[in-house]
């Protein structure tokens, strides 16, 4: 079960539509944006009357798919670098690349386990390696996945990444881990605050303030896919930056654009 969890990736299609003419719209989004997504596209469905397809998995496998041919409008990727990836490859227009959602991560545990950790204790660091010691540490790759590039950088910085990596579980994507954990296969793990406020399944054990902790703050960005010369997908990316898609990305749990005193 492990292997497959870590080797399979989920590429999910939760609106479909019977045609797929030149008409719809075709987005690939990062797999932590596959709640928030599925009302985006509708909220922009009323507004343009055109059909959104969206394809969510982590963005490093939406990445390689579209340099495969994969067709899509726009890419929403859940960091920058593989949008340089993608730039290098001239996949996408760079002058479309546009910010969208900012967010944080934190550690969370399965809603049934007694677990307790709290970052700012002075004892974190013994009581992290002891609530792991018979259990095992789960975050995505953090050799292409976000979400495990910004674990890795979080632990790192609290002092605390050499003294896990035995323990560590890598899984295929922010979901994967979010269900991973939400089973109870691991005592703890790291997961963007938005996937984890939207969970039943998980607890929230301790914030990792990216303002204290130093890691790079998880931002997505949008950009036009270069194949394609459709402008509904510069208008959606457009769209995105308007206060009612960021709105909506905030009742999700991300960040805004936008800052507080501005909003």
């Amino acid at each position: 079960m492990m292997k497959k969890t870590i080797i399979t990736f989920f590429v999910t299609f939760f609106y479909l539509n019977n045609a797929h003419g030149s008409e719809n719209l075709t987005v690939s989004v990062a797999s932590s944006l596959y709640n928030v997504s599925h009302e985006l596209a509708r909220e922009w469905e009323k507004t343009s009357n055109k059909k959104v397809v969206i394809i969510s998995s982590s963005t490093s496998l939406l990445a390689r798919q579209i340099e495969r041919g994969q067709k899509s409008d726009v890419i929403i990727t859940a960091n920058y670098s593989w949008l340089k990836w993608m730039i290098d490859k001239n996949l996408i227009e760079k002058n479309s690349i546009t910010k969208i959602a900012k967010n944080s991560l934190v550690f969370i545990t399965g809603i049934n386990k007694g677990i307790d950790l709290n970052i700012n204790s002075l004892n974190f660091r013994d009581n992290l390696i002891e609530q792991i010691r018979l259990s095992r540490f789960s975050i995505p790759h953090p050799s292409s996945v976000p979400l495990g590039i910004y674990s890795k950088q979080a632990m790192i910085s609290l002092g605390v990444w050499p003294l896990i990596q035995e323990k560590l579980v890598f899984t295929s994507s922010a979901q994967s881990n979010l269900k991973f954990i939400s089973q109870g296969e691991v005592n703890i793990g790291i997961s963007y605050l938005s996937d984890a406020l939207l969970s039943p399944k998980v607890k929230i054990l301790s914030n990792i303030d990216y303002r204290k902790i130093k890691y790079e703050q998880p931002t997505y960005w949008a950009a036009k896919i270069n194949k394609n010369s459709k402008n509904i997908g510069l208008n959606f990316i457009n769209w995105l930056e308007s206060r009612k898609a960021q709105n909506i990305i905030k009742n999700y749990g991300f960040e805004s654009i936008y800052s507080e005193e501005n909003y």
